[in-house]
């Protein structure tokens, strides 16, 4: 597969299989390709048109946004972002239902949708947060309340595009505590992270990019070792693993 951002191709003949379900880490530096495979996943990047090309999402070629949006759930910066306008937390978890961040007067809710999102609020241990404005919360509670937009369709995976970005240490336990009682419940998370830590005990296979391309794919035990880290990102890398997760400086 090969996406080109402006004159440069951010995938390179990409090739990578992902099952439902599976719990996965992508890893890799800054310009590898990482948030460009989760854009192309979500449709916001296409493939160049090329007779080799193929890409598939849950079996399917072909997809309506709004339906796949019903099927995936992401949490990215790109989101994050955009969480800086006179939004209370429940709306940004109920705008989930149409695809935007925060209501707006042409959508229509139905009580269904605020008992959905009240149970996502519940589940994430935000409801406390319903009635706050976006811009008064902490970065830690904001991506909680992403993590219960994302979960509004009950979806099968999570694309996760560097989570605990900005956080501080006592929101990164949060966050990651959430993501491992995700992943434990059967839903699939697809991780994209700079962050060995990021790396919860629950994912057990790491894909390596490299300019654009799948440059090592296996088991974490195999792949998050001192050397290949040193090789991957040119500097001296030291790896640590406890309690199931790994740690580098």
């Amino acid at each position: 597969m090969f996406v080109q951002r402006g004159a440069r191709l951010a995938l390179n003949g990409l090739s990578l299989t992902v099952q439902a379900g599976e719990h996965v880490a992508i890893l890799g530096p800054n310009g590898s390709g990482k948030s460009t495979l989760i854009k192309t996943i979500t449709r916001e990047c296409y493939p160049l048109l090329r007779p080799e090309t193929c890409l598939r999402i849950l079996g399917q070629q072909n997809w309506n946004i709004f339906d796949l949006r019903a099927h995936l759930g992401v949490v990215s910066n790109d989101l994050m972002a955009q969480c800086t306008r006179d939004i209370t937390g429940r709306e940004l978890v109920l705008s989930g239902f149409f695809g935007s961040v925060g209501v707006w007067p042409n959508h229509h809710v139905t009580p269904e949708m605020e008992r959905t999102t009240q149970e996502a609020m519940r589940r994430l241990e935000v409801s406390h947060l319903a009635g706050r404005w976006l811009d008064e919360l902490s970065s830690g509670e904001a991506r909680r309340l992403l993590i219960a937009r994302s979960l509004i369709h009950n979806p099968a995976t999570l694309l996760l595009d560097e989570p605990t970005t900005s956080l501080d240490l006592v929101a990164l336990h949060e966050v990651r505590t959430q993501l491992r009682a995700l992943a434990q419940s059967g839903v699939g998370l697809l991780l994209v992270t700079h962050h060995l830590d990021d790396i919860i005990p629950e994912i057990d296979r790491v894909v390596v990019l490299q300019a654009g391309k799948v440059s090592r794919d296996g088991p974490k035990a195999e792949v998050l070792t001192s050397d290949r880290l040193s090789s991957l990102f040119g500097v001296r890398v030291e790896v640590l693993q406890r309690d199931g997760f790994y740690h580098a400086w």
